[in-house]
């Protein structure tokens, strides 16, 4: 999936339907990655990797939400970083960036909030 540029060069960011739908859609067909600095950071805040793809696909009870202020574009990247948040079982917050690059869903890092 192409995005559209803008007059500054930068990907144009994605709408809630859009980024949501895709969200869901990566996560169906596997075509998702956990960068290596999530993989720690899961590990480092013990977070299991189902918490944050229960999170991202919008699971019932995960209050899924997006935190466009958090969003945030990097000069040369493929497309923006992207904020989500939700809560897990036990209802603690977790916030989780993620990206849209090479066809695939990177799940950049992940955080308590």
């Amino acid at each position: 999936m192409k995005n559209k540029i803008n007059k500054s060069s930068e990907p144009i960011k994605k709408s809630d339907k859009e980024l949501y739908d895709l969200l869901n859609r990566k996560i169906l067909t596997g075509e998702y990655i956990f960068k290596k600095h999530s993989r720690q950071r899961l590990k480092d805040r013990e977070i299991t990797d189902i918490e944050v793809l229960d999170i991202l696909e919008g699971k019932k009870g995960r209050k899924r939400h997006r935190n466009k202020e958090k969003d945030k574009y990097e000069t040369g990247r493929e497309d923006w970083n992207y904020c989500i948040e939700g809560v897990n079982l036990d209802d603690f917050k977790i916030r989780i960036i993620v990206s849209f690059e090479q066809g695939l869903l990177p799940i950049i890092t992940v955080m308590w909030i």
